[in-house]
Order: structure tokens, then sequence, then C-alpha cells
């Protein structure tokens, strides 16, 4: 059932909305971005270990599998948190995140122009609609510079591809938590590799930093992740990432709530426009579910 498919792509985007305001807390701490992302993958290898044995999953994968797996974790994981966190250096994090959240046009495009994907009038509609929305997000202060715009849109194309790579490299068929720990554990290395040039992990961290990462961790690279996954499996990437567009909302409340942070009037009708978008697309999904069921029951009947 695709409600179902829905509910799981947003409430991972709800996570992975609220966890950057965790994330900040440890940033004030000594802590900074790229030690979080190595960090968040890293701790989710025990837990993950942990559940597959305890569940009995097998480790065994194919070999191109593993390849497609690395492919992914590098790209879409790695190679999208260095370019995103990076952008925030030269432009400011309210334009980078504005244009990283272009992905979900880009997952459309990626699926029309290679895959030959039937969008549909429902789909094309939600996507301009709540790209409208993610538009009044922008906050183009301090946001000239193009290296940082290029890259923060880079981003955006990376986790695309992430998005599409996962459903169409048929990566979803393998079982949620195997998967995951796979990703966690090539993220790690690659991160790590990638620490040897740029020396960008902190170690000595307080022990209240860990802890927020630890759970952070959790939340992000168990839970988010895997209800991510299982949601491409169902709607498939195009929908996903439509529905993905719950984690701006989602990071613009958690600032509000817990930092105090301001919001705009823009900012309070983007959040508007998009809720409308993933809506529509969310009630079109359930009629066309009924309809679907009542020919199969007329078809049965007959």
């Amino acid at each position: 059932m695709k409600i179902k498919g829905i509910l799981f792509t947003i409430l991972s985007a709800i996570i992975f909305g609220f966890t950057p305001a965790l994330a900040n807390i440890t940033y004030k701490l000594g802590n900074n971005s790229l030690s979080m992302t190595f960090f968040r993958n890293l701790l989710a290898i025990p837990i993950l270990f942990f559940i597959l044995k305890h569940k009995k999953i097998s480790l065994r994968t194919e070999k191109k599998e593993v390849k497609n797996i690395f492919i992914l974790s590098l790209i879409g994981v790695a190679l999208t948190t260095a370019l995103l966190y990076s952008s925030y250096s030269y432009i400011g994090v309210g334009a980078a995140t504005t244009l990283h959240f272009m992905y979900p046009i880009f997952v459309a495009v990626t699926c029309k122009l290679f895959f030959k994907e039937s969008l549909g009038k429902s789909k094309v509609l939600a996507l301009i609609i709540s790209l409208l929305g993610v538009l009044l997000f922008m906050d183009m202060k301090n946001g000239s510079n193009i290296l940082g715009a290029l890259m923060a849109l880079i981003s955006g194309i990376t986790y695309a591809f992430y998005i599409v790579y996962l459903e169409k490299q048929e990566l979803v068929k393998i079982n949620p938590y195997k998967l995951s720990f796979y990703i966690v554990s090539f993220t790690s290395v690659e991160m790590i590799i990638g620490n040897i040039l740029g020396r960008y992990i902190r170690f000595n961290l307080s022990l209240k930093v860990y802890v927020l990462m630890i759970i952070i961790s959790l939340l992000t690279s168990v839970v988010a992740i895997i209800l991510f996954q299982l949601g491409v499996s169902i709607i498939g990437a195009t929908s996903a990432a439509i529905f993905s567009l719950f984690e701006p909302i989602t990071s613009i409340i958690s600032g509000l709530l817990l930092f105090n942070e301001t919001l705009s009037i823009k900012k309070v009708l983007g959040c508007i426009v998009i809720f409308i978008a993933v809506s529509y697309l969310a009630l079109e999904s359930k009629l066309k579910d009924q309809n679907n069921n009542e020919i199969n029951s007329e078809y049965l009947d007959v």
C-alpha cells in the first residue's frame, strides 16, 4: 500500500530535519559538521551489526551489490555531505539549503530522461508547487559566491543520484538493515581516507558530544535511512524526493522551538506551499490505490 510508503518517507524526512538541531548543539561544544557526519556513520556500525545478529540476518551479499553499495555511499552519502557542508563556508546556510533542495527536480528529470519514466500530471504539478515552496525559503544574503553556490547545487545532484540509484539498481530489495550496515561502513572508511588529506575529524570531544552523536547516529543512520529505503521501495524515487521536502519544514520548526530562531512570513508561506504539494500528491496516491482496488474487485466478481 502506497500510503505506508508515504508515511515511511515523511517520518524519515522529519527525523532528518530534526537532527541538525541536535548536531548544532555539538558544534557549539567544539564539534564540526564533517566530524559529525563521520561519527554519525561510524557509531551506527555496532548498532546495526547487533540488530543483524539478533535478527539472524546474513551479511553475505553478491559482488555486484557490494560494488553498487560502495558507489552509492561514495557519491550519494560522502560526497553529498562534503559538498553541502563545505558550501556553508562560502554562502549562507539558507541559500545552500535552498539550492540543495532542488534535488526533487533532478530526480524527476533523471527518471524521465534516462529511464523513460512517466511522471504523470499529479507528480509534475506537485513538483512545481513544492519547488515554489522551496524558493520561498531562499535567503541569498552572502550567496553571491559562485563556488559555494555550485557546491550546494551539485550536492543536490549527488543526492538525487543516491535516490535514483537506490531504486534503479534494485538496492531497495536488499534487507534494509543489511543495506544500511554496508552504507555506514563504506562511508566511514571513505571519510577516514578523506581525513588523511583534510584532517577535519576531531576526536578530542566531550562526553556530552559523544552521547549526542550516538543519539543522532541511531536516529539518522539506523531509523531514518531505513524508513527512507522502505519508502523508495514502495512509492518510487520521484515521489520519495517530493515527500522528503518535509525535512526543511521540520528543520525550521525545530530551530524555532529549540533555538528561538526567527520565522519570516516567506518561510511560513514556504512551509504551507510544500505541505499543500505533498498533501495533494498523497491524496492522489490514495485515490489511485482505491480505484485500483475497485477495478480488481470488479474483475474478481466477474
